[in-house]
């Protein structure tokens, strides 16, 4: 089975969703020339514009989009687990 592409079903999707340039259309290169490493791990707060365009940048380097080290809460800094639970 053959697939096709279809740039005017691909534009409608985009306006459905709201969707603009300003970054899910980058590609890896660009992404990197920001400064954004797509396999590093990021301290940006969960649904931030940095932890966005960090899934972004790892949607278009193909890699998975959570990385094990990441921040997960919307605490004002990273919370240290090392100091957590006793002396």
């Amino acid at each position: 089975m053959a697939f096709t592409f279809d740039s005017d079903v691909e534009d409608e999707k985009k306006a459905e969703v709201g969707l603009d340039d300003e970054f899910g259309y980058f590609n890896e290169e660009e992404f990197l020339a920001m400064g954004i490493i797509p396999a590093d791990p990021t301290d940006a707060r969960p649904g931030s514009e940095e932890k966005v365009m960090m899934l972004a940048a790892r949607y278009a380097a193909g890699l998975p989009l959570w990385h094990d080290e990441d921040r997960y809460d919307h605490a004002p800094g990273m919370i240290d687990l090392s100091q957590l639970g006793g002396a």
